[in-house]
């Protein structure tokens, strides 16, 4: 059974995707989307400030967890963590902010 989401609707979120550069020395890339949780249907989507709607895959809910409060995650209130495929571009962070 799918876990209730329903606590994020509307909470500061965070998709962190982790790219992995080179398996041996277990060096990643990390790309960062920021946006508002909303729940549609038991899914979790994150709209960004633009109205950019990305959906969180079924198999990253289960690493979401609430914010640290470290700097990568900015004033996210949860996060979870993506794995991008190594063929995708993260765009330069600068080109973010």
């Amino acid at each position: 059974m799918p876990a209730n989401l329903d606590y994020l609707e509307g909470r500061r979120f965070c998709v962190v995707f982790v790219k992995v550069i080179d398996l041996a020395t277990e060096r990643v890339q990390l790309q960062c989307l920021r946006g508002r949780a909303s729940i549609e249907r038991g899914r979790l989507n994150v709209v960004n400030e633009v109205g950019g709607v990305f959906t969180v895959p079924s198999t990253a809910v289960a690493s979401v967890m609430p914010s640290d409060g470290s700097a990568l995650l900015k004033d996210a209130e949860y996060f979870c963590l993506v794995k991008a495929d190594e063929n995708i571009a993260f765009v330069p962070s600068e080109e973010l902010d």
